[in-house]
């Protein structure tokens, strides 16, 4: 009997988090249109973000920050969102399409960077492929962003890559910036146990960090995915 294949769960709960009107309600149409049962809440500041976040109750699988808000500015914002919302994936949308910028968020967390710059198309593409659990990178940041961080540029298809049920549930919380010790809770496992699964998974790919693995994933045909054994 073959083992069950872990499918990655689809973000149904979204909190829109943008100073411009136009911009939120673009997001809104994109995602509504690709599910259109998707809860969505919106908030045009990061207090008022805040504030939904903390509502008894409240829970939202996928934000989508901008980073530039009128009352918090730059990565701070994202630090402050993951503070408050440290399960939930983040994705950050940026009138600023600087590598510096697009890697930080990555290390901060962000499980998506989709510059507001650019075509209308790469821009639905972002949000789509955010919508249906995937991670997103613009294409053309890619390659810069493989030199700065030493990711391989030869690596395997994910779908060569052979990963066990467990590994592909730790590698769905890696790609939402989920630390080891938030993994554990969620898998109900030890962190000890999760660091060796991280360990496998990170070997499995050919990669030396996770934000080399998100690059990696964010690269890949948004079709393919990884074999379970």
């Amino acid at each position: 009997m073959n083992p069950p294949v872990f499918k990655p769960r689809l973000s149904t709960s979204y909190l829109i988090v943008d100073d411009h009107a136009l911009v939120r309600e673009g997001i809104v149409r994109v995602v509504t249109n690709t599910w259109p049962h998707a809860h969505l809440s919106h908030a045009a500041s990061l207090h008022e973000a805040n504030k939904l976040l903390a509502e008894p109750g409240a829970s939202f699988d996928t934000v989508v920050l901008d980073l530039n808000l009128g009352d918090s500015d730059g990565i701070q914002t994202l630090k402050t969102l993951r503070a408050a919302a440290p399960m939930a994936r983040v994705a950050v949308v940026s009138a600023n399409n600087d590598l510096d910028l697009a890697l930080a968020c990555l290390h901060e967390g962000a499980c998506a960077f989709i510059p507001k710059m650019g075509s209308i198309d790469h821009f639905v593409r972002g949000l789509q492929t955010l919508a249906s659990g995937g991670t997103y990178f613009p294409r053309d940041l890619l390659a810069q962003a493989q030199q700065r961080e030493g990711a391989p540029t030869g690596v395997q298809p994910v779908a060569a890559i052979s990963l066990t049920p467990r590994q592909h549930e730790v590698l769905h919380l890696l790609l939402q910036g989920l630390t080891n010790t938030l993994i554990a809770q969620e898998l109900g496992i030890s962190a000890e146990t999760v660091k060796l699964h991280v360990s496998a998974i990170l070997r499995s790919y050919g990669v030396a960090n996770r934000v080399q693995l998100l690059l990696v994933c964010a690269g890949q045909d948004d079709s393919t995915a990884p074999q379970t054994h």
